[in-house]
């Protein structure tokens, strides 16, 4: 089947956007749940994800969501302790996991204090377990946001992680090297990420709408969040109107200059 053409939700503010992502998280989760026993997802750091999270871990999602059929995973996450206040997993821990009674033994953190590229390939025969017999990793819902470069996951403009896309070259997850930034960081690769069943980038602020509008264009190494199109699942992009440059409708639309596939 192919993918649908990208949607894009413009809402009013930031707040709004995280309440109507929960509720449209809510009813994925609910959709999937008549079809298979367990919703994977690929959890994103940011503040706007971070806004999110804190929705969705207060009423009535709190207790309107199976939360113990939910198997938590990360996009991404820096080389850091868990404990470290840059890490994404301790972001997501304090905004959501503390305070839904999720099972501990579905929560599966990217270890950042590790050495990147064993993490790296910890967390990949971590997910070629999960997703056994599959080539890729096909999660129900993968959360993205768009950095001021381009960026999306750690997928920078001009990192190694970029090469890995797909045979012979078919990794899941790699340590991607961040000159510009002087850091390393541990990252799903642009296949992995472009195998999931639903993919929704959560974007907010006015310095966004510039790259954001940049990305829109169409399929550009320089912006690698231009390069998420699955072959077999649905992007959505939530904005606010800060971002989409006009005002919010509340309404999904296709985006010009994206291709079809």
């Amino acid at each position: 089947m192919a993918a649908m053409t990208p949607a894009e939700i413009v809402l009013e503010t930031p707040e709004i956007l995280a309440e109507r992502v929960a509720h449209d998280f809510e009813s994925l989760v609910g959709e999937t749940l008549k079809a298979q026993p367990r919703v994977t997802i690929a959890l994103a750091g940011g503040q706007t994800p971070k806004l999110f999270y804190s929705r969705l871990a207060q009423e009535p999602f709190r207790s309107s969501i199976p939360w113990d059929k939910i198997w938590f995973f990360w996009g991404d996450e820096r080389c850091v302790p868990q404990d470290h206040p840059e890490s994404n997993f301790k972001m997501v821990s304090e905004a959501l996991l503390a305070h839904v009674p999720v099972n501990p033994a579905h929560v599966f953190r990217m270890h950042g204090e590790d050495a990147p590229p064993q993490a790296a390939r910890d967390y990949e025969k971590l997910l070629r377990e999960t997703f056994s017999g599959s080539d890729w990793p096909a999660f129900d819902l993968t959360l993205l946001g768009l950095g001021p470069d381009g960026h999306t996951a750690s997928l920078m403009p001009g990192t190694p992680a970029l090469n890995f896309s797909g045979a012979p070259n078919d990794r899941w997850v790699v340590g991607n090297v961040i000159r510009a930034m002087q850091t390393v960081r541990i990252t799903l690769t642009l296949p992995a990420i472009n195998h999931a069943r639903h993919l929704w980038f959560l974007v907010t602020g006015a310095k966004k709408a510039a790259i954001y509008a940049r990305v829109r264009e169409g399929e550009n190494p320089d912006f690698p969040a231009s390069l998420v199109h699955p072959a077999d699942g649905h992007v959505r992009w939530y904005l606010d109107k800060s971002v989409a440059n006009r005002p919010s409708a509340e309404t999904a639309k296709t985006i010009p200059g994206q291709r079809q596939s």
